[in-house]
């Protein structure tokens, strides 16, 4: 199953409660949130930004629907990147567990899926994800959508809820920072000027002080040199090594990947998916 195969399935689910909850303007609705998050994702650097709000099926839809299935297949593509870079697969081990950060909305850990299921010498039999996200609505989404997969590899996948601008969230919490690998597949962008008095530095530079050696980081995000300059100031100061990334590099999903598979709803919200980008990504190591 490609990744926009997966998405539609996702769709569809979500699609069900924007109709419970809005009725014959549910459609009305979703295009309302798309030109929500259009208009947000372009304040991202403004300090008074607030927060995107995904409690609404509508507004998890629109996401959904927009960037999902590109940026899961980001994703695949740059742990390939890694695994040629390494020259060898990049995990030996059978279980295998991952904190997705900002991961709700998915794409993240069903990236993470298809690098696996197209790489069969990676020894990876059972993945454990941690789905760490503010926004509780998301875990509705995902955390039961293995049995969809079609994948031979034991799925758990945990929702943890977690607001990084709150220490109180994540002080206590440290099952997820046990991580062998950890993603963060544009959020540090959504996140960076929520930066007040360095709370979510405080977050990032307690990320990779209590990972554990051998820890592997992935970051992507577009382009702006705005995120990508703050993430490289963080994991620095954290003294982790880069193994190989990259900046502004124009990307866009495979050719396996067809926006077409997401059927009637191209042509009912005046928008298509997002597919080509401007990606920034980075692959790091904790020594």
């Amino acid at each position: 199953m490609t990744i926009f195969q997966l998405v539609k399935i996702v769709l569809d689910t979500l699609y069900a409660e924007a109709v419970d909850a809005f009725g014959k303007d549910a459609d009305t609705q979703i295009k309302e949130q798309m030109a929500y998050l259009t208009t947000s994702y372009g304040k991202l650097t403004s300090a008074d930004r607030k927060p995107v709000d995904y409690k609404n099926p509508a507004t998890r839809f629109a996401y959904v629907y927009k960037y999902v299935a590109s940026h899961g297949d980001y994703v695949a593509q740059v742990l390939y990147t890694l695994r040629l870079e390494l020259g060898a697969p990049i995990f030996d081990q059978e279980s295998l567990r991952v904190t997705c950060i900002g991961g709700g909305p998915g794409s993240d850990f069903i990236g993470l899926l298809k690098y696996l299921a197209e790489n069969k010498k990676e020894q990876v039999q059972k993945l454990t994800c941690y789905l760490v996200d503010r926004e509780k609505a998301w875990a509705d989404t995902w955390t039961e959508i293995h049995a969809s997969l079609g994948t031979e590899i034991q799925l758990n996948a945990n929702f943890q809820p977690l607001d990084v601008t709150e220490p109180e969230d994540w002080k206590y919490q440290k099952k997820f920072l046990q991580a062998d690998l950890f993603t963060m597949s544009y959020f540090v962008s959504e996140v960076m000027a929520l930066d007040k008095g360095g709370v979510v530095t405080a977050f990032w530079q307690t990320i990779f002080g209590s990972a554990k050696s051998g820890a592997l980081f992935l970051y992507d995000d577009n382009g702006h040199e705005t995120f990508n300059n703050y993430f490289d100031h963080q994991w620095k100061t954290a003294g982790l090594e880069l193994i190989v990334g990259a900046t502004n590099e124009l990307t866009w999903p495979g050719s396996d990947e067809q926006k077409d598979d997401l059927g009637d709803y191209l042509n009912r919200f005046g928008q298509m998916p997002k597919l080509k980008t401007q990606l920034s990504y980075r692959l790091l190591r904790k020594p």
